[in-house]
């Protein structure tokens, strides 16, 4: 009887630590958009949901983009860290963003970039208004 206490108990605990750990944000409580990882995930699964007529070759070469602007993403995102320039910051942002594009449109037809700038312009109003909501 002993030994099963025990071990409801220890289920018990393992339970709770469980569920304390999916209630925190993804990254281990960074900030509330997740990490560059998450940001870029995203963008690319909401360009794959809206451009639905993509070659393989033109889905290779998207990874490849947004698999390279990650990583980028998250050095610029290490190299800043405690920086209070947020200006720099931006501008930064701005130029990998706006490299990223480049390379998108020589990928993409006219008709899947015009998709792919309406969702770009959407991303871009999100940022801006959570940007104007952040504390100085």
């Amino acid at each position: 009887m002993q030994i099963f206490k025990g071990v409801l108990f220890s289920v018990f605990v393992l339970l709770i630590s469980l569920s304390s750990l999916k209630a925190q944000r993804p990254g281990g409580g960074g900030p509330p958009g997740g990490g560059p990882e998450e940001m870029v995930s995203r963008e690319k699964q909401a360009l794959y949901e809206q451009i639905t007529d993509l070659s393989d070759d033109q889905t290779a070469l998207l990874d490849g983009i947004y698999d390279e602007f990650a990583t980028t993403l998250k050095e610029a995102f290490e190299e800043s860290r405690g920086s209070n320039d947020r200006e720099a910051r931006r501008e930064q942002m701005q130029a990998l963003r706006q490299e990223k594009d480049e390379l998108i449109a020589d990928v993409l037809n006219e008709e899947q970039y015009a998709i792919y700038e309406k969702l770009a312009i959407r991303r871009n109003r999100r940022d801006r208004e959570s940007e104007e909501n952040q504390p100085e």
